[in-house]
Formats: C-alpha cells, sequence, structure tokens
C-alpha cells in the first residue's frame, strides 16, 4: 500500500508534463504523447497491481 501512495505523489507531476489546452486534441495525442502514455500505464499498474493484491488475499 506505500507503493501505491508513492506512486499517486508521483502521478500528478507526469500529468503535468507538458503545459498546453487539451480541449480540441484527438485520441492520437493521448496515446502518441510519451508523458500520456507514462500516465496511462502508471493507472494501469496501480490498478492491476490492486486486483492482484485483493485476488491473493481470498
Amino acid at each position: 500500500m506505500k507503493r501505491l501512495a508513492a506512486l499517486g505523489l508521483v502521478a500528478p507531476a507526469t500529468a503535468q508534463a507538458h503545459a498546453g489546452d487539451h480541449s480540441h486534441t484527438g485520441f492520437l495525442h493521448l496515446v502518441g504523447a510519451a508523458d500520456h502514455l507514462a500516465l496511462i500505464a502508471l493507472v494501469v499498474a496501480s490498478l492491476a497491481g490492486t486486483a492482484a493484491l485483493l485476488w491473493t488475499r481470498r
């Protein structure tokens, strides 16, 4: 759980990797920009880790 908390502290810095208006960007920008991919990977890893932790506690 401490690792998940540490990742939560890093996520806001990753999300603000580049400034700018994203209201008119499309899906390709979200999956094509490295900083967006890093944040998506962080969320997926966090969810997978939480699911694995909950699954093994059964």
